[in-house]
Order: C-alpha cells, then sequence, then structure tokens
C-alpha cells in the first residue's frame, strides 16, 4: 500500500494563494509542518510571491521583442520532427486594391492605399495588411492567424522567403498576430508553420 503522494510545486502555489478546498489545505499544511524539505520549499514560494505581488516588470522595447520571438521562432522550427507536416496552398480570397480598382479608383492612388489581403486555407484564415512606409520606399507587413481548428494561435512560425531563401523568421503572439518591417519592395512568399500542416502564401508582390 503506497502514502500520500508528496505535494508538487503546483499544489503548493495553489495552497499558498488559498485556491484549494479547505480540507485540502488542511491536510496540505499538515504534511509541510512535518517535512523540513516541503517547508523549505513553500517558504521559498511564499517569499516569491510577496516579491513578485510588488514588482512593476516594464514591457520590452519592440526590437527587443521582436528579436525574442524570431529566436523563439527559430527554436521551434529546429524541433520540428522532418517529414511530418505537410504543405498546404493558401488561396487569395480577397484583396482590397482590387476592389478599389473595381471602383475605378485612379491606380496613383490605389497604390498608395493600405492593401489587405485575406487568405483561406484547411488549417487557418490568413489576414495581411501591408502599408507602405512614409517618406521610404519601404513596406510594413503586419499579420493575423486565424486557427480552424483547436491550434493556438500562438503556435505558428512564420518565414520570409524571397526567391526559395529565408530572409526572416518569427513567431505569432497569443493572438496570432506577427509583424515583418521594413521590406523591401519586391515578391515573396510566406510559409506559416503549424504542428500538422505548412501553409504557403504567395507570390506577394509589395511593391
Amino acid at each position: 500500500m503506497t502514502g500520500p503522494r508528496t505535494p508538487d510545486t503546483a499544489q503548493l502555489l495553489d495552497w499558498l494563494e488559498g485556491r484549494l478546498p479547505a480540507a485540502q489545505a488542511e491536510a496540505l499544511a499538515q504534511a509541510v509542518a512535518a517535512d523540513a524539505r516541503l517547508q523549505a520549499e513553500a517558504d521559498w514560494l511564499a517569499e516569491f510571491l510577496q516579491t513578485s505581488a510588488g514588482a512593476r516588470l516594464a514591457d520590452p522595447p519592440p526590437q527587443v521583442r521582436q528579436a525574442a520571438r524570431a529566436a523563439f521562432a527559430a527554436y521551434a522550427h529546429s524541433r520540428r520532427p522532418p517529414g511530418v507536416v505537410s504543405m498546404l496552398r493558401a488561396l487569395l480570397i480577397s484583396d482590397s486594391w482590387q476592389r478599389l480598382s473595381l471602383a475605378g479608383v485612379r491606380n496613383a492612388t490605389l497604390h498608395t492605399a493600405p492593401r489587405q489581403l485575406i487568405y483561406s486555407s484547411e488549417l487557418a484564415d490568413v489576414a495581411l495588411n501591408v502599408q507602405a512606409q512614409r517618406g521610404s520606399q519601404r513596406i510594413d507587413l503586419d499579420g493575423q492567424i486565424f486557427p480552424l481548428d483547436e491550434a493556438e494561435p500562438a503556435s505558428f512560425v512564420i518565414q520570409l522567403l524571397r526567391d526559395g531563401v529565408e530572409l526572416r523568421l518569427t513567431a505569432s503572439d497569443a493572438a496570432g498576430k506577427f509583424s515583418l518591417a521594413s521590406l523591401p519592395p519586391d515578391q515573396y512568399h510566406l510559409i506559416i508553420g503549424g504542428d500538422r500542416a505548412e501553409i504557403e502564401l504567395g507570390p506577394l508582390d509589395l511593391a
């Protein structure tokens, strides 16, 4: 017959933060009091909770956040098992410039207006917003991924390719958003990688 299971860190945190039922909290308090190792861990966790409650964490600069996301994306990409992920081709279902052109908007106005592209695939829908930078020939590309299954929006890795060569690598955030800033005008492809498949978008003529 086995004895009671030793509380783990998650249970200790639940106890310290008052999330356990009264009977379970009482039993855990007795276990902690009878075990010097558990008491030491509980004391450390209590001190950590007290310190973190009064700490204010500043948001990192955008370039630091982008670099961190890119580093995570590279790590996630390198850990993906080979030969398991299938490639899906996304279908362009909406182009705001095409709608403006059909409405008779002049070409000069058309190519200075922000552009929105909507793609659809079996794995996810993807919205892209293309915006030329003021006073520059560079282009900002922002996107958002809308999974069609239970995939987490933050679980995607985004590759930007030109002529088959990877230029940028980033990852989506908790809302499925990603950003590729200051791109020179050119033709690109995007590969959006999830756990089950990769989605190819393009060619994207960014001009």
